[in-house]
């Protein structure tokens, strides 16, 4: 797995600039080109600062079997309260 390429597409599906990205983790822009280009390495408390930023847990990160949309869609799942995610899966159950 390519690391950078991993946190571009999940800094893509999350509407973010490479800019703005850098200016919540606190590194510079070009930093984090490196980091996306893989041509810098990362410290494991950079690299799960930017998951949570992006709002997936490490273990997500590096889950292969999930796609970045399906990742998103858990993360705000996670996010819902109880009742709207019963909801939720009461309208996805009607779906299929």
């Amino acid at each position: 797995m390519e690391i950078g390429r991993r946190i571009q597409e999940l800094r893509k599906i999350n509407n973010m600039t490479a800019k703005e990205l850098s200016k919540r983790i606190d590194v510079s822009p070009s930093f984090v080109s490196a980091i996306e280009n893989n041509s810098t390495k990362l410290s494991l408390a950079t690299l799960k600062h930017i998951c949570e930023t992006l709002g997936v847990s490490l273990s997500e990160f590096f889950n292969p079997d999930l796609s970045p949309v399906e990742e998103k869609l858990i993360s705000i799942i996670k996010d819902l309260p109880t009742k709207k995610q019963n909801e939720l899966l009461a309208f996805l159950t009607d779906l299929v």
